[in-house]
């Protein structure tokens, strides 16, 4: 639970509740004794509904937050109010639920609440929100990381396009420069609700954020949100609330409503209409707007709002940071204002992630090792990076589900590169699988096999390795300092007592063997072994190495470069007693990842046990994505595209085929100074 104090003031018709009476304020604390006084004199509803309009200055919104304080607070409960706030402090904060009643004082906007020239919604040592009494916590099952995010980036106005991508760049940056943490997945301009309904259910996220436009529905004048604008025969693609229910199925757990209101919609639409339809469908918390934001304003709210959350931050918290942000803008028109929190839980009940690191690990961990390091910069690829993901690891399989333990990364570029960027994907995937609990070890098949000094002697800088080279490069990379999950070097103690053996004996050992080191000699083919029995024990020692030292708990190995492998040493060992052994259960709970290019994968894999391996392809980007994918890169690295860097982008853009390879964001970055400085820097 967070620290503080819970305190809820509630807005009723009549000290009973009943219609037509005089307002009352109660107030009670963390659910204690209610404490009731009359709300006091608003004045003019309709002038504290236009705060927000265009033409209206600081100092008209500084009176409407006294009326509001003076009629809510003002009064009788003003003892009890400076009480309480004195014992408050921004490390203890009071945590102050509004329940809003009446309708008619819904679209009021309560956020501007000021009293002795200080923003109440501004204080370091209070935390506002709206919303009824809080659900108790739910009995479901914590969600294991990543936060899955889907961002619906419905048809903006042609003026608001660009602000749009500026907006889903934040986010992605804001976001995912922490690998792992987050997974976030964009559609565009859903073409109707039963899309949008699709798209949720198959990615089943926590948070769907909408980036739109909303307006007054015709001759009803509640609003609906423009998922996207009309084709040749066609009408617009609308969400109303009451289309809502019709989303029905998977529930997000917050909803973020970044949508500006064209025309005159009501803002109690908005917060009571829209919102609450969702959080009557069974959304915990809803954030949305009471009032037309201005792009650079939702970039800005939306850019720290998600750095909150992407450091597991309450959500209470994560809102006062973006508002606080909002606030220091320089020209803020009462933008910080805007933003409403609605509840049916605690906040910090809102995002129950977890991440449960293996023994003895720390998320520091993942920015000290080498091949991560650089995972920020790793854009895009959202399908690839759920599809590889959940091939080893699926959040949502049914108990008689397929579990396909051999995941093959592949790929192939349309433009000829050297490099698709399956390195970065499988990275990426390693440190999601660390950060829900599973060992992971990553091996470069590339790197140098390094035997002890006085080993004898045999061609550690190979291109092609035999398959035993792969297995002492196996070995040799999984006992490194370098990995997120180092195994001990005990644990090869049998597997190297068994290979001595029987690199040069005809016979399988007898019985158990005393754990020795590595005698580093080369397997001798000539003694007569027609079914490779030999060959087949060392890789049962070695699976046997592998599996003991994770106490049960499932162990990633990830071969990088694995088309360094000889085909025939491929085929005709390791895939046999290594690879099949794996695909089908028998060495559970070892998972293994073969990275190689598409060709190599589909000369040395049998075609019969296509079923049971997992397979993505990686291949270039389509260059329709590359604005929005440079955008974001620049974000990640903390240098958003200024318009110069926009319009050199775009030039690059005009001269490009259909498709564009990984490596041009290697390019721009040395080409762009203000990205290259930062790479330099080592931008986080």
């Amino acid at each position: 639970m967070t620290d503080g104090v819970d305190v809820a003031l509630r807005l009723v018709d009549g000290a009973d509740g009943e219609p037509g009476t005089t307002t009352v304020v109660q107030l009670s604390v963390d659910g204690g004794p209610v404490t009731s006084a009359p709300l006091g004199d608003l004045g003019r509803i309709e002038d504290l509904t236009a705060v927000f309009d265009r033409g209206v200055g600081d100092s008209e919104r500084e009176q409407a937050g006294e009326r509001l304080y003076s009629a809510l607070l003002g009064g009788e409960l003003s003892a009890r109010w400076a009480e309480l706030r004195s014992g408050a402090a921004a490390g203890s904060p009071l945590r102050v639920r509004i329940d809003i009643g009446p309708p008619e004082l819904r679209p009021l906007p309560w956020e501007l609440l000021r009293h002795r020239n200080q923003w109440l919604w501004r204080r370091p040592e209070l935390r506002w929100r709206r919303g009824g009494a809080d659900d108790p916590p739910s009995a479901e099952p914590t969600e294991l990381g990543p936060l899955r995010v889907l961002v619906v980036v419905c048809s903006p106005p042609h003026d608001d396009r660009l602000l749009a991508e500026q907006e889903l760049a934040s986010i992605s940056g804001a976001l995912e420069r922490s690998p792992g943490r987050a997974h976030l997945a964009v559609l565009d301009a859903p073409r109707n609700v039963a899309e949008l309904r699709d798209r949720i259910q198959d990615l089943r996220p926590h948070i769907v954020h909408f980036i739109g436009h909303g307006m007054p529905r015709p001759g009803v004048g509640s609003p609906v949100l423009v998922l996207s604008q009309a084709r040749e025969g066609s009408h617009d693609s609308e969400l109303s609330a009451e289309e809502i229910a019709d989303l029905a199925g998977w529930k997000p757990m917050l909803v973020v409503l970044n949508a500006c209101h064209s025309g005159k919609a009501d803002p109690a639409d908005w917060i009571g209409g829209m919102a609450q339809a969702f959080l009557d469908e069974g959304s915990r918390a809803v954030v949305s707007m009471q009032g037309d934001i201005g792009s650079d304003a939702a970039v800005a709210f939306s850019t720290k709002f998600y750095e909150g959350l992407g450091h597991s931050h309450p959500l209470d918290d994560a809102v006062a940071a973006a508002r606080s942000h909002l606030a220091g803008l320089a020209a803020n028109s009462g933008s910080w204002a805007l933003p409403v929190l609605l509840t049916r839980c605690a906040p910090d009940q809102v995002l129950c992630i977890d991440y449960p690191l293996p023994p003895h690990s720390k998320f520091d961990d993942i920015g000290q090792r080498k091949q991560y390091v650089e995972l920020s910069r790793f854009v895009g690829r959202s399908d690839e990076r759920r599809e590889a993901w959940w091939a080893l690891d699926n959040p949502f399989r049914t108990p008689n589900g397929t579990d396909r333990p051999v995941l093959l990364i592949g790929g192939y570029s349309q433009t000829n590169s050297g490099r698709t960027g399956k390195t970065w994907l499988t990275n990426w995937c390693l440190v999601t699988w660390f950060l829900r609990g599973h060992h992971v070890v990553s091996v470069d098949l590339n790197t140098q096999l390094c035997p002890p000094p006085g080993a004898p002697a045999i061609n550690a800088h190979a291109r092609n390795k035999d398959w035993l080279s792969a297995l002492r490069l196996i070995r040799q990379e999984a006992t490194s300092t370098e990995q997120l999950c180092q195994l001990p070097r005990e644990a090869f103690g049998t597997f190297n007592a068994v290979l001595n053996h029987l690199t040069g004996a005809a016979t399988l050992p007898g019985g158990e063997l005393e754990p020795a080191e590595d005698e580093w000699q080369p397997f001798d083919d000539e003694i007569g072994d027609p079914y490779d029995k030999r060959k087949e024990r060392i890789i049962t020692a070695f699976l046997d190495a592998l599996r003991t030292p994770t106490d049960g708990q499932p162990l990633v190995i990830a071969l990088d470069h694995a088309d360094s492998i000889m085909p025939g040493a491929f085929t005709d060992v390791l895939y046999k007693w290594l690879v099949r052994p794996i695909a089908y259960g028998h060495a559970s709970p070892l998972r293994l990842i073969l990275v190689a290019p598409d060709p190599w994968l589909s000369g040395v894999l049998p075609e019969a046990d296509s079923h049971m391996l997992g397979r993505v392809s990686v291949c270039d980007f389509d260059s329709a994505q590359f604005m929005r994918l440079t955008r974001a890169y620049g974000r990640r690295l903390g240098v958003p595209p200024d318009e110069r860097i926009e319009q050199a982008l775009e030039k690059v853009r005009e001269l490009q085929g259909p498709h564009f390879d990984v490596e041009i964001f290697d390019t721009l970055t040395r080409v762009v100074p203000a990205w290259r400085k930062a790479k330099a820097q080592g931008a986080r």
